[in-house]
This record gives C-alpha cells, structure tokens and sequence, in this order.
C-alpha cells in the first residue's frame, strides 16, 4: 500500500507539510444558489422557481433579459445542455469511450451488466492488482471501491456496486491509478479553478503519538467552518495497514493518512492547484469538457503523480453537477468565486449570441 501512495505523500510534503500551510481561516459559508441568483438578476435576468416535491433540491429557470436564452437551475447547478448529455456523464463506460475517442487518457478497465459475473471475474484475475469497482450509473461516489486485491474483496465490491447503482446500472473494473486526484472547474473551454483532494492525514514529528497527532489536527481544522462541519472519518482498519496503531509514534515528517477517501464528508483537504499545475494537464481538463457533446460548464478528475507532468496524468470522470463549494471554500491555499464565473459565461454568451460588447459588470 505504501507504494500506492508514494506520489500522494511526496504531494502532502512537499505542497503542505514543508511550507507550513495551515488551514484557511473561514468563519462562515454562504449559499451559492443565492449568490447566482442575485449576480443574474444584477445583470438584469429574471428567476423563477419552479416546484419540486417536498425533499427535492430547489429548481429555478432562469430567463435573459430579452427571454431568448433560458438556463435551467437545480440547486446551484447551471445548464442548458440536452438530455443526452447528461445520460452520458451518468454512465461512467459511456464518458469513458467518449474520451478516449478524443485520445485522452482512462485508466484501463471494462464494464459488465449484472449477468457477466463470471466473465467480469475471469477479467479481474487477468487486470494488474489493485482495482476500482464501481457502477456504471451512480450518482458520485457511490457503490465505489478502491483497492480490490482478491477475489473475496472483489465478490464484496461487485454487490456493492450493484446495490448501490441505479437498476441499468453495470459494473465497471478498472486499474487503480496512484497519484494526486484533482477536481478541474471548466467553465466555457476555461479550466479556472483546480483543486487538489487530499484524504486527510497527520505528520509525525517523532515524538508525540499518533492519538495526540490527531488531535492537535482536530484543533487546527478548527479554524475552517466547514472543515469543522466535515469531520475526519477514521478508518483504522487502513490506518493499521500502514504500520500504525492509537499509541503509535511516527517518525519526523512520517505521513499517515487517516483513510483512503479523498471526500469533504470523510474530512479530506481541498488544496488549490490552480496557478501551479501544468498548463497541458488544464487543456486535459478543457478536451475532456469539450468530449461530451453540449457541456459547457463541467468538473473534471484527474489523477496525476505529477502535477508538472501531463504524461502522469489519466482523466477518471467528467461531471456536469460539479460541487462549486470545492473551489469556494478549499483548505488550503486561494479560494476561487466559481459561482459568479458561471453567471458571467453565460451572461457574456448571451452579449455575444445579441451582438453586443462582450462584457459583464
């Protein structure tokens, strides 16, 4: 396991540990859906909500100033792209092959409908060791399972992904890819915002245990609201794997992570990248947008082992619901206004598509 995650600890030293980057200070968060909402009525567009059932996110259509172009809002997500779009995006194996018809890199792999466990077996004892399992059609990370070494964690990792996709969902196994998993923001061909997520994690100093590690954390995430709102997630079951035990002392600048899920729920660190990542790795970020036919505003993973190294670098979904909040509240280093870049592209499309100058207030 320690060789799965070489770049990631080269990553959470070199760019965290050794320049002493401490948490942002965050007091509070805001809501995005308000935030667009009043930079599009400030532009002179209308909002109107549109009924949902109780539970439901709020939906709002939103009208340009002269009702020729009309943007379709659920929850703080902004579109105007055609169903299939999103059909494709939902089905991993769909935007897989998408992607690589555009020779952008995937991580090898194949899918399989519910009726091909065998034949999904035979491939899994074939692919090179670990994998990632996970439903064709699910919404996020569900029914994922990373790390799939043996044939006892594969049966426990092909229900999950079945329970967890939707009914037409299939199964889809492929190669577990090392490195650093980045989320791009691409709005209208734009990679602006690309953050870094890192599993949370403590930094040995040779002394102090690693109870005590984690709780000096504890202390510090303090300071970022929504860190404290997103507690870390132990999974000692992982932590034991690495050589560490509750009572345990790591070494100076010895990297423990807490658990293998690089999610804001499981307590992960969101670090901005934006300025320091390879410009060839962001145009990956914009092709792979640019694959899926109509999407125009989209949030892509990458895993990188590094991050000035396009070569290292393979694309493992395409997103059309991406979480603004990634970008707005990260961690560590700049925080990006995403939401306001998403109301000004489609503004200025709206300038551009009337004749007009193409600028925004």
């Amino acid at each position: 396991m320690i060789g799965d995650y070489e770049a990631l600890t080269e990553f959470v030293r070199s760019r965290i540990v050794e320049p002493r980057m401490n948490f942002n200070q965050l007091r509070t968060t805001t809501s995005a859906i308000r935030s667009i909402i009043d930079r599009f009525e400030r532009f002179g567009w209308t909002s109107e909500v549109v009924p949902v059932e109780e539970g439901r996110h709020p939906r709002h259509r939103l009208l340009s100033p002269d009702g020729a172009i009309e943007l379709a809002m659920n929850s703080a997500k902004v579109s105007r792209h055609p169903h299939h779009t999103e059909v494709i995006c939902q089905r991993k194996h769909l935007t897989k092959r998408m992607l690589e018809f555009d020779n952008l890199p995937t991580p090898p792999g194949a899918d399989f409908s519910s009726r091909e466990k065998l034949a999904a077996k035979a491939f899994f004892e074939k692919i090179p060791k670990p994998v990632v399992v996970k439903p064709t059609n699910s919404g996020g990370s569900s029914g994922v399972t990373v790390g799939v070494s043996d044939s006892e964690a594969f049966e426990d990792a092909w229900k999950f992904a079945l329970a967890e996709g939707r009914s037409d969902s299939s199964v889809l196994i492929e190669k577990f890819m090392r490195g650093v998993e980045l989320r791009a923001m691409v709005v209208g061909g734009e990679a602006l915002s690309i953050v870094a997520r890192v599993q949370p994690f403590v930094a040995g100093n040779g002394v102090d245990s690693l109870a005590t590690l984690i709780e000096a954390s504890d202390n510090d995430r303090k300071s970022h609201y929504r860190a404290m709102q997103l507690p870390v997630v132990f999974n000692w079951e992982f932590i034991r794997k690495q050589g560490y035990d509750n009572e345990s002392i790591p070494g100076d600048g010895k990297i423990v992570f807490l658990n293998p899920l690089g999610l804001p729920v499981a307590g992960a660190l969101l670090v901005d990248v934006t300025d320091t990542v390879s410009p060839e790795i962001k145009s990956m970020a914009v092709r792979a947008t640019a694959a899926i036919p109509g999407l125009e505003i989209g949030g892509i993973d990458i895993l990188v082992e590094d991050l000035e190294d396009p070569a290292t670098a393979v694309i493992l979904e395409v997103n059309t619901a991406p979480s603004l909040n990634l970008h707005r509240y990260t961690t560590h280093g700049q925080s990006r206004a995403v939401e306001l870049d998403i109301v000004d592209y489609f503004h200025s499309e709206y300038l551009k598509e009337n004749g007009r100058a193409n600028s925004v207030a």
